[in-house]
């Protein structure tokens, strides 16, 4: 399940993704990020992501027409739960500036994001 907030100009988008991300999810957040790219560059992105089970095998293929659009990213806050494996956050997106917050420090990323 994929959720989205702030896709209007000027606000935060945060993708909150809960369980499973299917091909529908991704695509969804395709669309999202290339709207926002239009009304602002480059962007800083809130990712939550709670009880993560992975994802389907047309999510993945559907992840790969994201890359594009990765480029357009400045920051990106990443707010997650243990079920979220850990990462080196300066090879996830060459050039994005990454910090990890747990779920309960979620308006501090918000707040890291605004500077």
């Amino acid at each position: 399940m994929l959720k989205l907030d702030g896709e209007k100009q000027g606000e935060l988008l945060e993708v909150t993704t809960e369980g499973t991300a299917t091909e529908d999810d991704l695509h969804l957040f395709k669309e999202a990020l290339k709207a926002k790219k239009l009304q602002e560059e480059p962007l800083n992105i809130l990712f939550i992501f709670k009880n993560i089970e992975g994802n389907t095998p047309k999510a993945l293929w559907e992840a790969f027409k994201v890359v594009v659009h990765l480029k357009s990213i400045k920051k990106s806050a990443i707010v997650a739960d243990d079920t979220f494996m850990s990462l080196d956050q300066n090879k996830v997106i060459p050039g994005v500036e990454i910090e990890r917050f747990s779920l309960e420090e979620v308006d501090e990323a918000r707040e890291w994001l605004r500077k």
